[in-house]
């Protein structure tokens, strides 16, 4: 046995609706052994000596709770919440308690697994340091920094998924801006208080909750990713409204989470922290998604562009809220009643349906701005105004006409992004042309996730850039994400061409240099965009 993590968790998160510290621990080759000393001291019994016994999970993870407990009553403090689970890992297990106290909660939680596998057994001089860090000094970072609703009086969007989150998260805060609302937005690409960034890189977790939620905003909107939730929890204790996109394989192994059903638990976080009488946006069409009905207080508002199923139907005659495309028509169901909210013709961002994921992201947008109070011309209005440009949606499906050629510039970044981009960039392709795809993506996924990425391009593309990065290897080494690629290309069996790039801006170059009219170049972007974005606005012509 070893202790694999001790983690403090400022928010909401897998364990407690609260800030939490979560100790995890690995059972080496499936042997768990306990101190009998800590059984003992559990039970209030005189301690024996140091000895290991058997134990199944059950009771390792009770036991070190009833340590936890044992050690708040002998510092005097109030007994935690406290919650426990097997993780998807083989042989790792974690318990979570609730803190007020940063230090005291984490030399606490130290002490406890030390006692529970044998590796101390004075608890005296432990609760003695446990004592001396409460009657020291506050620190700066003591208390957790979760926004508390008490706290708060501004209102919160709060949006997660596995793709569209920035799209969805852009969009929404372009339609309340355009209703005359100042906005706070976090996202993977920086903060922002209306259209100015005040952070840059990737602040989609509690950091940037917690800078927007400071600021003198009239709503905040926050894109909430799978990586701040694991590692710090929620920065806000409820929010008003959530967003769910959608959930597929993306950032396994990552984290201990192993299956897209975990990772459908982490992305219920959100929904499940929205307020009892707020609104849970959830895509109906996901089936993960869909689910979390099940889970949460807050009103469930269903949106779907595949029309109304069965059970969104019954939800609709009991006046539940939803929002439907049919014929071409975007439908808001709402207490009893309906009302046409816009045409697909009125939503540009969905290229007129060509693009369904964009149409899920409106639909989601729309139904977060309707869920907040707005009016239905208000979101109608927001919907016309935006475009899939540099300026409104930088980096996400952005489209170039050049040189008789078309351009698809998109942060896919995963198999499911990449399926999207590849199916929307056909439309584009006219007479002889070919298309390319220029793939490749961050190192954090595992192995089998490149091998999608090149199985999907080998088959749907007519010729394949592989690109390297140097910028997100992320623990591997350069050149191994191309080897993965190249493995998936020989799975799928085709004879498609087939050419390495150093880098994302030398594959993109290299495409756009020998176009001819009616190919298509749709590019897997996930670092140079600025640069990209920036060549394309000045040669080529923006579409939508």
């Amino acid at each position: 046995m070893k202790t694999c993590e001790i983690r403090d968790l400022d928010g909401p998160n897998l364990f407690l609706r609260k800030p939490a510290i979560k100790l995890e621990l690995e059972a080496e080759e499936g042997a768990i052994q306990v101190s009998r000393a800590a059984s003992e001291f559990a039970a209030g019994e005189p301690l024996s000596v140091t000895a290991l016994e058997p134990a199944e999970p059950e009771r390792l993870m009770v036991l070190t709770v009833e340590i936890v407990n044992r050690l708040h009553d002998l510092c005097d403090q109030p007994r935690p919440e406290a919650a426990y689970r097997r993780m998807e890992e083989e042989g790792h297990y974690a318990v979570a308690y609730s803190w007020r106290h940063r230090r005291f909660a984490i030399a606490l939680g130290k002490l406890a697994l030390q006692f529970v596998l044998g590796q101390t057994q004075d608890i005296d001089a432990g609760v003695a340091s446990l004592k001396q860090i409460l009657a020291s000094p506050p620190e700066d970072d003591d208390e957790p920094q979760m926004v508390a609703s008490r706290d708060r009086k501004t209102p919160i969007i709060a949006i997660t998924g596995t793709n569209g989150k920035t799209t969805t998260s852009r969009l929404i805060s372009f339609i309340l801006r355009n209703a005359g609302k100042k906005v706070g937005m976090t996202s993977s690409a920086g903060v922002y208080i209306d259209t100015e960034q005040v952070l840059q890189g990737d602040y989609s977790g509690p950091g940037g909750a917690r800078r927007v939620l400071e600021s003198d905003v009239d709503v905040a909107v926050l894109e909430t990713a799978r990586g701040g939730m694991l590692l710090r929890g929620l920065g806000y204790e409820e929010c008003d409204v959530s967003v769910v996109t959608n959930v597929s394989a993306d950032h396994l192994g990552l984290h201990g989470v192993l299956t897209v059903e975990g990772l459908a638990e982490v992305k219920s976080l959100v929904p499940r922290a929205t307020r009892e009488g707020g609104f849970a946006v959830l895509n109906a069409d996901d089936p993960f998604v869909f689910a979390m009905r099940e889970q949460i207080r807050a009103r469930p508002f269903f949106v779907s562009r595949r029309g109304i199923s069965p059970e969104v139907q019954e939800h609709i005659e009991n006046s539940g809220w939803a929002l439907t495309l049919d014929d071409g028509q975007v439908h808001w169901w709402h207490d009893g009643t309906s009302d046409v909210v816009t045409s697909l013709n009125g939503i540009p961002v969905t290229f007129g349906g060509r693009a369904p994921h964009m149409v899920e992201n409106a639909l989601c947008a729309a139904a977060g701005c309707l869920g907040l109070g707005l009016g239905i011309d208000q979101v109608r209005s927001g919907l016309a105004e935006f475009r899939s440009s540099s300026r409104d949606n930088h980096g996400r499906l952005n489209v170039y006409k050049m040189d008789g050629a078309t351009v698809v510039i998109d942060f896919a970044h995963n198999e499911a992004g990449l399926k999207q981009l590849l199916e929307f960039a056909r439309h584009f392709r006219t007479g002889e042309g070919k298309m390319t795809a220029i793939v490749g993506t961050a190192g954090d996924r595992d192995d089998e996730a490149f091998r999608a990425i090149g199985r999907h391009a080998a088959l749907q593309a007519d010729h394949v850039i592989k690109k390297d990065t140097t910028k997100y290897l992320r623990g591997r080494q350069p050149g191994d994400m191309l080897r993965l690629l190249q493995r998936g290309i020989d799975d799928a069996g085709t004879d498609v061409p087939v050419e390495d790039a150093p880098s994302e801006r030398e594959a993109c170059l290299r495409a756009f240099g020998r176009v001819q009219s009616g190919d298509v170049v749709a590019v897997m972007c996930i670092e140079d965009y600025d640069f990209l974005l920036g060549y394309l606005d000045e040669r080529g012509t923006p579409v939508n």
